[in-house]
């Protein structure tokens, strides 16, 4: 192993080398303007879009770099949104369910009509019974009260006016619990999966069985995986929570590697002689997620319908305008095309 070197760059010198090894200066920005943008972004970040550009450094400006780099930043944006809708419906479907499988127990069945079944250790397929991070702490005893507020978020009214002991004594006594903490006010499940984040979600969705009634199998059915298919539905679960944590960080997102999925239906169809690893197949994947995939009938269609949209608005982007102090409203179109090309072969 090596010893770190340090080498202390600042922004003006990291750009003069750039430029020393044949990377041109910009031709709609100037070098203060350069300077600037790059203390917003950060010389780290930025290296992981000069690789790209490396072997090629003569035939390329700064310009190139920085619209790839301001393409991602879009993309990001765009990603945390289709991912966050996938989530909403993750949720959706996991409470409907559940909440199906505990009022069709029969009478006099401990879980019958029980909305804290969550926390029974006997409705988990895993050793590691236990509910932590964020999901939790949000539903710590608090002593503020936040009256002030004209419409209390239902977290807050729900703490003020119910208590876990009592809940407990009425829903859960006799039963072995997963492991809990005196000073949250754990709430019924659906009020618990509303404020959860997607890696709680995607744990219950793994792990969760009341009974025989196994919550993965039933969720993968939701979404358009049925057990003949014998397709494994965790990995679809740990592609999503890998596209949301890149995204969510702003790394970088159009030329990397991701893990793949066993692709099934018209998934599998539209998907054909693309990468599975690559992010014109993520994409897809993300349609299929929220099941807009049927409006497409073939690979050409959805690359000119959306990979072409994804352009035009990128473009026409107001935020990116101003973040990019115009650079996306300056360039010319030749350019444009000529970026939008290294950004595709990128993509697959």
């Amino acid at each position: 192993m090596s010893v770190y070197n340090y080498n202390g760059k600042t922004i003006k010198s990291y750009l003069q080398g750039l430029y020393d090894n044949g990377l041109q200066h910009s031709r709609y920005l100037s070098d203060a303007d350069v300077e600037l943008l790059l203390h917003h972004i950060g010389i780290f970040k930025f290296k992981g879009y000069i690789y790209a550009f490396k072997s090629v450094m003569n035939g390329h400006s700064i310009d190139d770099i920085l619209m790839v780099f301001f393409f991602d930043k879009y993309l990001s944006r765009l990603l945390m949104d289709l991912t966050s809708g996938i989530e909403i419906r993750l949720k959706s479907i996991l409470v409907e369910l559940c909440y199906k499988q505990i009022n069709s127990l029969p009478g006099g069945h401990p879980q019958k009509n029980n909305p804290f079944f969550y926390l029974i250790a006997a409705n988990y397929k895993t050793s590691k019974k236990e509910l932590k991070g964020p999901s939790v702490q949000n539903w710590k005893i608090s002593s503020s009260s936040a009256q002030s507020e004209s419409y209390v978020h239902y977290g807050l009214y729900y703490k003020s006016h119910y208590d876990f002991i009592s809940n407990q004594t009425q829903y859960l006594n006799g039963q072995i619990l997963i492991k809990s903490y005196p000073d949250i006010n754990y709430p019924p499940f659906h009020y618990f999966v509303e404020s959860a984040t997607l890696g709680t979600i995607i744990y219950f969705v793994k792990n969760l069985q009341i009974g025989s009634y196994d919550l993965l199998t039933k969720v993968a059915k939701e979404f358009g995986i049925l057990n003949p298919n014998k397709i494994d539905f965790e990995p679809y679960l740990e592609r999503l929570n890998e596209v949301r944590n890149r995204a969510a960080h702003r790394e970088r997102l159009f030329n990397r590697s991701y893990r793949s999925v066993a692709r099934v239906g018209h998934f599998h169809t539209l998907s054909r002689g693309m990468s599975d690893h690559k992010f014109m197949d993520v994409y897809l994947y993300l349609f299929f997620m929220m099941g807009q995939i049927d409006d497409y009938l073939d690979k050409n269609t959805f690359i000119q319908d959306e990979i072409e949209r994804l352009f035009r608005d990128f473009r026409d982007d107001y935020y990116i305008h101003k973040m990019s102090k115009g650079l996306t409203d300056k360039i010319n179109e030749e350019e444009f095309e000529r970026i939008k090309s290294i950004i595709l072969k990128g993509m697959q």
